[in-house]
């Protein structure tokens, strides 16, 4: 106390405590400072020496809350200018051909009204078949009219529901150029050509049904429609016979490996013809149903095509049937391609 008492009197400035003095070069407070960082050594020493001169103790060495210095983080950016930036940073990003992006919009829509435009088929085609049953039965013309009318109104549906399918068939085709089969590259493309072309003429018989294009002649682009939607149906038939016969030379190949296939050769002394090639015909047959029975998507595909070929040609007169056979082929290949659209594995691939 003396000693304090002796400093002043002199002019010289008190000396801050050891524990205290550290604690301000380190930048620590106790408690009343929360942020900011302290003056230099060379402030407090001023201060007591202040404190000295005008007779009082230097007995608080912190600074007031005026004198503190606050250092805080540097400002961050509003949010203007960062979506500025983002804006910037997505704008040097390549994007894809608007031609492009709108095609795949279409080929998108076109797969999400498959489902119903097959649902509206099959309601048709049930149509048909039971207005034929019930001509057949002797019903009154005024009900048969009403489902007649209610045929006539799921087919218009149906028409709309394939107003995209041309360019999902022209995709389809492109993807199909690059097949490496040369057979499958050419039964494949031609058939989404066809289907491409079915597809226009029954846009243009939706708008001249719908009234949008007026004095149309309805009969001449609906046999235009069938008959490229026959050549789809025959190309696709083409392309199922040569899958099969890739498959069954498959099978034959493994028979003959494992040596079980002797069963279709005549014995050493039969000479007649007719038996052998009957043989050879049972072997075909069991070959055909059991590949048929290993390949789902294969006999499905077979099946729907050959029951939507009849349609055509009922259609063209190139093979008249009756109205009913017609509904119960429509039906059925209707059906067979709701299974393919709720399981995508039984869809024939490429």
């Amino acid at each position: 106390m003396a000693e304090r008492l002796l400093r002043q009197e002199a002019g010289s400035p008190a000396p801050l405590p050891n524990r205290r003095r550290e604690s301000l070069k380190s930048g620590e407070t106790d408690g009343r400072v929360a942020v900011g960082r302290p003056p230099p050594i060379s402030q407090w020493e001023s201060r007591a020496e202040a404190g000295g001169r005008s007779g009082g103790y230097a007995t608080s060495p912190l600074p007031t809350s005026a004198e503190v210095e606050v250092f805080t983080s540097p400002p961050r950016p509003d949010s203007r200018a960062r979506a500025e930036a983002v804006g910037q940073a997505e704008a040097g990003r390549p994007r894809p051909p608007y031609s492009a992006s709108a095609m795949d919009s279409w080929v998108r829509f076109s797969a999400q009204s498959q489902a119903k435009e097959r649902v509206f088929r099959a309601a048709q085609y049930a149509c048909t078949l039971l207005s034929y049953a019930l001509q057949k039965n002797g019903a009154g013309p005024d009900f048969l009219a009403r489902i007649k009318q209610l045929e006539s109104h799921l087919s218009l549906g149906r028409k709309l529901f394939r107003l995209g399918n041309s360019a999902d068939a022209l995709e389809a085709a492109k993807r199909a150029i690059h097949l490496s089969d040369i057979v499958l590259r050419f039964c494949i493309t031609v058939s989404h050509l066809n289907r491409a072309m079915y597809f226009a003429c029954d846009n243009i018989l939706w708008a001249g049904k719908s009234g949008l294009v007026p004095h149309m002649d309805h009969e001449k682009w609906s046999q235009r429609s069938f008959r490229y939607y026959l050549f789809a149906l025959i190309m696709n038939l083409s392309r199922d016979a040569y899958e099969i016969r890739l498959l069954m030379e498959c099978e034959v190949n493994a028979k003959s490996h494992k040596g079980s296939c002797r069963n279709g050769r005549s014995a050493p002394g039969e000479d007649h013809r007719s038996h052998q090639l009957a043989q050879r015909l049972k072997l075909q047959l069991c070959l055909l149903a059991q590949v048929l029975r290993n390949n789902p998507p294969l006999l499905l595909d077979v099946m729907k095509n050959a029951c939507d070929i009849f349609i055509p040609l009922d259609k063209l007169g190139m093979y008249k049937t009756s109205s009913g056979f017609v509904g119960l082929c429509g039906l059925t290949s209707s059906i067979l391609s709701i299974l393919t659209i709720l399981h995508p594995w039984l869809k024939l691939k490429p």
